[in-house]
């Protein structure tokens, strides 16, 4: 462990820059988007260079002037600054409520319907053949979140849908993310200047703020998540964990964050890819600080993770009289991550539902199914590897250079009509100016990201692997989604994971520019912090 931990600390930083620096490259040389949301084909058009670092400097320009107000006034700008995020996110995301009238559809819809059929007492929507649950068992988690908040907004003598009101549900738990994520931030840097750069990010961030309508898994499993991480490194950054790891002053942090990476995976099962993460970080950092209790907690999370859905369906199985089937295999959704797509490649196109339907809902005769036709295609993309290094080239594109992360696709569908400035923004003269924006903060992402990681290359203190977490659970979904079925909008919570490692790249560029170019200055408010720091007393240990 004396050798393993350091090469996988050295090995993680070396991998987190070469793979930012990539997704920078592509970011900044490409946009995916689509203009026609009926089809909603994802097209690929190269960036004209000169108009995006245009873009981009004005964006570093805001940066810079936020970061020379936080040298200024310390501390003092970050409360006001806190509150005046979250109270935009708040007002964006009623406003988008209030009119722009998104209605869960698709997938989303069957959840919520049949959530809505079990708060009104209909059990049927637990069956083995007939229902939808009986193809998708894994959204039982989601569905176990929703009709509690239907059961309660059935409560009010008002005369609309539930979702609604879980949309305002939504819009707060995105403040839940910017909090924890906030924390976190600080946290790991004990920055004011990354503290504010990352308020920044979260409420320029504007797919996050489109996402609070998109009445899915993705906002509740995150805020959990958010919470359930900020917790985790303070278990592992807890001085009392040294001393008594699992079983001392650190018993709330290990309590919450394994309630609240349990309830992720709960509400959305492709949370599994961040727990392997965690699970693997927490192995390396038992071994390394031979601490038997972080081993311990490694083995209590994958237990948590893995049984969730399984009691949580065994409940509603209980309490219809009735079962589920293990539904479609995860095999089908390989099969289909190698075609193509009218939206693009790997991109959903009905192959896993159809395979399974077509094999009268038979697991295993789905799964037979599934692997020849991966041997098949595997055998074509070895003839023809040039188009398959097209295929996965495009592939990659389609999710991960598309700044808006498919937040119009997603939250398209509406009950009634939208209002006419939303609509715009949609289809319309203002969504290239949606598209453009996104795609310029998505740059600024990954440049920021790239910068953290060369900074930390270059740097000479070591920091421990649990700093690498989060990028250890974008890469994963890097290559879970490179096999598995692709879209830009499971990419988006990935996205969420990077902004706090831009947060502090981006700081770091600002203070670069601000030694190069203010350089008195810059020696004035070193020699202030010092002097501060002279005049504090000693703090007892």
């Amino acid at each position: 462990m004396r050798k393993l931990y350091p090469f996988s600390v050295h090995f993680i930083r070396f991998l987190a820059l070469i793979f930012t620096g990539l997704l920078f490259l592509a970011g900044f040389l490409f946009t995916c988007y689509a203009d026609d949301m009926t089809t909603q084909k994802v097209l690929t058009r190269p960036d004209n260079p000169l108009l995006h670092l245009l873009g981009m400097g004005l964006f570093a320009v805001i940066l810079f002037a936020v970061c020379r107000m936080t040298k200024r006034h310390g501390a003092k700008l970050k409360t006001p600054l806190l509150v005046l995020t979250m109270g935009w996110i708040l007002a964006a995301g009623g406003l988008l409520v209030l009119f722009g009238r998104t209605a869960p559809a698709a997938d989303a819809w069957s959840v919520y319907a049949a959530a809505k059929s079990l708060a009104a007492g209909d059990t049927s929507v637990i069956h083995p053949t007939e229902s939808y649950l009986s193809y998708y068992p894994q959204q039982i988690g989601l569905l176990a979140f929703f009709e509690p908040l239907i059961r309660l907004f059935n409560l009010l003598p008002v005369d609309l849908e539930a979702y609604h009101f879980i949309k305002c549900v939504y819009v707060l738990l995105t403040c839940v993310i910017v909090w924890f994520q906030y924390r976190t931030v600080h946290l790991l840097w004990k920055n004011d200047s990354a503290d504010c750069i990352y308020l920044i990010l979260a409420g320029t961030n504007l797919p996050f703020i489109m996402y609070s309508s998109f009445v899915y898994g993705e906002i509740p499993s995150f805020a959990a998540l958010s919470a359930g991480l900020y917790y985790f490194l303070r278990m592992l950054s807890d001085e009392s964990s040294r001393e008594s790891a699992l079983f001392g002053g650190n018993r709330k942090n290990i309590l919450l964050s394994l309630i609240f990476f349990t309830l992720s995976v709960m509400l959305r099962k492709n949370s599994l890819v961040l727990i392997i993460a965690i699970v693997l970080v927490s192995a390396l950092e038992g071994l390394f600080r031979q601490k038997k209790a972080l081993l311990l907690y490694a083995v209590v999370c994958v237990l948590l993770s893995v049984s969730i859905l399984p009691c949580v369906q065994k409940v509603y199985e209980f309490r219809a009289g009735n079962t589920l089937r293990t539904g479609v295999p995860a095999m089908s959704y390989f099969a289909m991550g190698m075609q193509e797509s009218s939206r693009g490649n790997g991109w959903y196109n009905g192959y896993n539902f159809n395979t399974y339907q077509e094999n009268d809902m038979d697991t295993a005769s789905a799964v037979q199914a599934s692997r020849d036709y991966i041997a098949e295609r595997s055998a074509y993309f070895r003839a023809h590897p040039d188009y398959a290094a097209s295929f996965y080239f495009y592939k990659f594109l389609s999710q991960w250079a598309d700044g808006t992360y498919a937040s119009r696709q997603a939250t398209l569908a509406t009950l009634g009509e939208r209002h006419p400035l939303l609509q715009e923004l949609y289809d319309g003269r203002y969504s290239p100016f949606y598209i453009g924006f996104c795609n310029i903060y998505q740059s600024m992402l990954y440049l920021g990201c790239f910068l953290c990681f060369l900074q930390q290359l270059l740097r000479i203190e070591q920091r421990s692997l649990c700093f690498y977490l989060g990028m250890i659970g974008v890469f994963g979904g890097f290559l879970f989604h490179m096999i598995w079925e692709a879209n830009a909008r499971y990419i988006f919570l990935y996205s969420l994971l990077l902004i706090p490692y831009a947060a502090a790249g981006l700081s770091a560029l600002c203070g670069w520019f601000s030694s190069t170019f203010f350089p008195a200055e810059t020696r004035r408010n070193k020699s202030d912090r010092t002097q501060d720091a002279s005049q504090t007393p000693p703090t007892v240990q």
